[in-house]
């Protein structure tokens, strides 16, 4: 008999007050801290794992409001929130103790378009891509891109001063950002966007926490104008988090946002932005070139570069490899055929846009034509040309780079930890060769993609981290990655933010260190803004990287057959490709219906896994459990189900029954099964058979449910919030 389980530690009686308290003042929200939540929520595409203490779903500004301003109240001193948006961020930039504030629930509502003036005014909740299918009707996208478009939210895209795909043509989301609304500390809101001097005096002026705000910031900027430029390296993904070299924009003029942008939660609340708009271009063109190697893919870069494309990617083997076998690859696969049998080490996609089809044309001839008369000069093989709706398809493999590498088979798994390093453009092939050289000397497998334009590379080494032994590549590997991109003037963290990497903070901006940390106390006194990440009001050590529990810590104390019987779940890399928003995608029906993360691949994912290790801790083998109950008469396991059945009716403790509710809500559609990247399936619901009788009548229910789900989708009593658009058209990239 499996006893009940109540592992998880519970919330501080602080906590609980705190939350009591906001309910009584009007919290139109949803706060919990039931186990199930919360486990589902102490983990992002991060290799750590944080409990919270609980969490908070907020439907307004004003729920914001009311948590800022009991935070700041001395009773709740030692209290800390965490904001989080889709959950995507690679370095733990929203995990930790506390509370977390998930705004991507509830506060996803698009609430103003403008394209005669080419702006829009979002809640911070929204999806990128649930914004750009809203704006495709009227022509007009949002620019910064990302290979979690689909699930990450345009709070999450600020917070970490997002870029990706693209960035050399339009920039980052800072560039992008024309107002934001923001909840400070004590509840105040604060609408901020470029002032001249003039209005910049007036705030300054003033003896709220604004006026602190403003002084602190702009004496920072004037006192260290030349420091600042000797410390920023010249790189289209600049210091972000945070951003002192951009403070004063092109005009002059004082722009906060700067600050906000990059900032990780770390300064108060994203409630609402403004965000500029663009047309989207008529035509769009990828040339894909082949070649005998990655590092000739990397040198070629710097000479496609002066014929003025829009952006360069490249993609090692070993993803173009794993492509291969992914859903998408029959789409694809006559534009990368194999050279001689032998397909390419190395890619390179080049892609030319504009609104006028002779001038993308005429960009493209001039670049077929210089690789017609060069041969296989730089090793290269070949290419091909694209256009149309195969240029979605190949983008879309790219933007699966990062799950596909996690498909590995094996207990060594590509894992962020290194992964978004930047370098100028002009030194990223020797940059990389020595990368690749500090890997290979540890015999070491990991696969490489990235902006081979802007000088970023990812890069995902293959550890298991539930050998104690591997742990300590993490530190070994960081340090000389470190070291390495300081010797090419780069940057570790080029793009996905610092989170816990916080630590090499000082190396890096070195006496500009004191300077963040007074503009941290400024905005939030007590470090009660996601402390530890990026700079400290206290003075207090920041986080380490081997500092923060890791996933693998927690899977380890798995028995290791029963970890092989739940592969599919302890594979779970933390992607989130099942929060897709799009309610015409498969992906994931359950989530789709209901918003709460438990109810995803995901979600399961982590709770069967804790569910694991709560069982090894009471000395439990569920295989073995399952085994033994089989060989006992049917009416004993029915027995057994009833007396579980009523003891969660009566409301009894047992993470058991809340693992159980969360694999109910499964359809069996088996979207998780051929949509995600790592394969990862509702395996301990019982449901997945592979006949092909049982996967076609999945495939009915989820025809049929999805019809189902629309519906109530739209007429739901109760979720006003849920307001996203059900368009049959695809998600605009661009």
């Amino acid at each position: 008999m499996i006893p009940r389980l109540t592992g998880q530690p519970e919330p501080r009686p602080a906590i609980v007050d705190l939350i009591v308290e906001l309910r009584s003042r009007g919290f139109s929200g949803e706060i919990s801290h039931k186990p199930a939540d919360r486990v589902v929520l102490a983990t992002d595409n991060s290799i750590y794992q944080v409990l919270p203490e609980a969490i908070a779903f907020p439907r307004t500004t004003e729920d914001l409001m009311r948590i800022a301003r009991l935070l700041a109240e001395p009773r709740f001193a030692d209290i800390v929130v965490r904001p989080r948006g889709g959950g995507t961020g690679t370095n733990g930039q929203s995990l930790g103790q506390g509370i977390v504030v998930d705004v991507s629930k509830h506060m996803n509502r698009i609430l103003e378009i403008n394209p005669e003036e080419g702006w829009v005014r979002v809640e911070a909740g929204v999806v990128k891509d649930q914004l750009n299918a809203a704006l495709l009707p009227h022509g007009m996208f949002f620019a910064p891109e990302l290979s979690t478009s689909n699930r990450a939210t345009i709070g999450g895209m600020i917070s970490t001063d997002a870029s990706g795909q693209g960035s050399c043509l339009y920039g980052k989301t800072r560039d992008h950002v024309l107002e934001l609304t923001t909840v400070l500390m004590d509840g105040v809101v604060w609408h901020s966007h470029p002032v001249d001097d003039a209005e910049l005096a007036v705030l300054q002026a003033r003896t709220d926490r604004i006026g602190e705000v403003y002084r602190t910031v702009d004496a920072i900027q004037r006192d260290n104008a030349e420091l600042i430029k000797e410390r920023f390296p010249k790189l289209n993904r600049c210091l972000t988090g945070y951003d002192l070299a951009h403070i004063r924009d092109g005009a002059g003029r004082f722009d906060l946002n700067s600050v906000l942008c990059g900032s990780e939660g770390t300064l108060g609340f994203i409630a609402e932005a403004k965000l500029r708009i663009l047309p989207i271009p008529k035509v769009s063109a990828l040339v894909n070139l082949r070649y005998a190697s990655f590092d000739a893919a990397l040198r070629d870069a710097r000479v496609l570069a002066d014929f003025g494309a829009a952006s360069i990617e490249t993609v090692d083997s070993k993803v173009l490899g794993l492509a291969r076998g992914d859903i998408i690859w029959p789409e694809i696969q006559r534009y990368f055929p194999d050279d001689a049998g032998e397909p390419a080490q190395g890619i390179n996609l080049v892609e030319f846009v504009g609104d006028d089809p002779a001038v993308v044309q005429a960009a493209v001839s001039r670049l077929t034509a210089f690789l017609d008369s060069a041969g296989q000069t730089m090793n290269r093989l070949g290419y091909t040309v694209a256009e149309g709706e195969a240029v979605e398809s190949i983008w879309e493999m790219r933007k699966r780079s990062v799950g596909l590498l996690g498909k590995v088979q094996g207990r060594k798994r590509p894992i962020p930890f290194v992964e978004d390093t930047a370098v100028p453009p002009e030194r990223l092939a020797d940059y990389i060769a020595e990368f690749r050289a500090a890997l290979d000397h540890r015999g070491l497998d990991y696969g490489m993609f990235g902006h081979v334009d802007a000088g970023v590379l990812h890069v995902r080494p293959s550890l298991d981290l539930k050998d104690p032994a591997q742990e300590h590549l993490i530190r070994e590997i960081t340090e000389e990655v470190v070291a390495l991109t300081l010797k090419y003037g780069g940057l570790l963290w080029g793009e996905h933010g610092k989170g816990v990497r916080s630590e090499f903070v000082p190396r890096v901006f070195g006496p500009l260190t004191p300077c963040l940390a007074a503009i941290k106390r400024a905005f939030d006194p007590r470090d009660q803004f996601n402390p530890g990440k990026i700079a400290s009001s206290k003075g207090e050590e920041l986080l380490r990287i081997d500092g923060v529990p890791l996933r693998g810590d927690l899977d380890r104390q798995i028995p290791e057959p029963v970890r092989e019987h739940y592969d599919e779940a302890l594979h779970c890399n933390g992607n989130g490709a099942c929060y897709n928003y799009d309610l015409d995608d498969a992906m994931c029906p359950s989530w789709k219906a209901m918003r709460e993360r438990r109810h995803s691949p995901k979600g399961r994912s982590a709770l069967t896994r804790e569910w694991l290790r709560m069982l090894a801790a009471n000395g439990i083998d569920p295989v073995l459990e399952s085994e033994r109950l089989q060989r006992r008469p049917a009416w004993h396991g029915l027995i057994r189900r009833l007396r579980n059945t009523w003891a969660a009716r009566r409301g009894e403790a047992d993470f058991s029954h809340e693992v159980k509710e969360a694999l109910d809500g499964c359809l069996a559609c088996k979207s998780c099964t051929g949509q995600c990247p790592i394969k990862v399936m509702c395996r301990a619901s019982g449901r997945s058979s592979s006949k092909s009788i049982t996967a076609a009548i999945c495939a009915v229910r989820a025809i049929i449910w999805s019809q189902v789900l629309r519906t109530r989708c739209r007429s739901r009593p109760g979720r006003p919030a849920f307001t996203m658009p059900l368009l049959a058209v695809a998600p605009a990239r661009r």
